[in-house]
């Protein structure tokens, strides 16, 4: 019998989140930002926390140091009940920690790695992964360990008979030279933003019509307020987005939409009606700052869209 629904991995760190300010500061300036939030981090935490707030059980693997912002990072995640069992802690590293300047639909980040960037593929409790029958990986490209590696780490879990999905994230070393040909075959769903998915095909010389030739994977591709676009081998499909027309700021939604949408993935509902759930989860997360999740069960999360839809 399962005892999770998703092993979830990836980055792993605290955001000290900066709003409400004119523009961002060069060199010698100061400039005040009117809003201030600690607040859960990382792609992959995000993801799990919101899981968990819907109903999934969510096992969490990711690397944090000896030290406050570790133990920090793990009661927050804690407080949505995600397993954190898995998780391992590097000695000799901090844990993770990014400033996150957040303007309008936008940000600019920066982000000391710390421990999550010690975090290696001989981390993942493969045990459990061939027990649990989805696993999802987000931000590899903060990952030395995991980045150059991604289609063997994914011909790995297809070999354990695990679905599989990927958030790529922003290349920190902008090469955008993952090898889409040898990943796809073992990667079930991709999950990047617009200006990511660019990246990448330009990095691989592969147009978009030439996909169907290289994969059967499914792309969701978010693009912000524009809405969700589904590629498949045979098909292209286009998803609107529900706005939130005060947002406090929008730094969570893509994680957020991720998680609706593996959520829904995993109760083996329609690729429609997982889109449907992930925008929902989206809209909604811009009414808080950061990775916080503005709801704490799936009845919440109903109730709390309706009042705002």
């Amino acid at each position: 019998m399962k005892k999770f629904d998703i092993v979830i991995t990836g980055d792993c760190n605290l955001d000290l989140i900066f709003n409400q300010f004119n523009r961002l500061p060069g060199f010698g300036e100061e400039i005040i930002a009117n809003q201030f939030e600690l607040a859960l981090g990382s792609s992959a935490g995000i993801v799990a926390a919101h899981m968990a707030s819907l109903g999934a059980k969510v096992a969490y693997v990711g690397a944090i140091g000896n030290d406050h912002f570790g133990n920090q990072f793990k009661a927050f995640i804690q407080s949505y009940g995600v397993c954190t069992d898995y998780m391992v802690e590097k000695t000799g590293f901090k844990t993770g920690c990014t400033v996150v300047m957040s303007k309008d639909e936008d940000r600019a980040n920066l982000t000391h790695a710390g421990a999550m960037a010690e975090l290696s593929p001989s981390d993942l409790p493969w045990q459990l992964i061939e027990k649990t029958p989805f696993f999802h990986l987000s931000n590899p490209y903060v990952l030395p360990h995991f980045r150059n590696n991604l289609p063997d780490l994914y011909k790995k879990l297809k070999e354990a008979n695990t679905v599989t999905s990927l958030d790529p994230q922003w290349d920190v070393e902008e090469t955008w030279n993952t090898n889409l040909k040898a990943l796809f075959p073992f990667l079930d769903y991709f999950l990047p933003n617009e200006k990511e998915f660019e990246l990448l095909l330009a990095g691989n010389s592969v147009t978009p019509e030439a996909l169907s030739t290289i994969s059967t994977t499914t792309i969701i591709k978010t693009c912000g307020s524009a809405g969700i676009e589904m590629l498949q081998s045979d098909k292209t499909k286009q998803y609107t987005s529900y706005l939130n027309e005060q947002p406090v700021d929008c730094i969570g939604a893509g994680d957020a939409f991720t998680a609706g949408f593996l959520t829904a993935t995993v109760e083996g509902k329609t690729l429609d009606d997982a889109i449907d759930l992930g925008s929902k989860a989206g809209a909604l997360s811009t009414t808080t700052a950061g990775g916080k999740v503005p709801y704490n069960s799936r009845q919440d999360f109903a109730d709390s869209f309706n009042k705002l839809f």
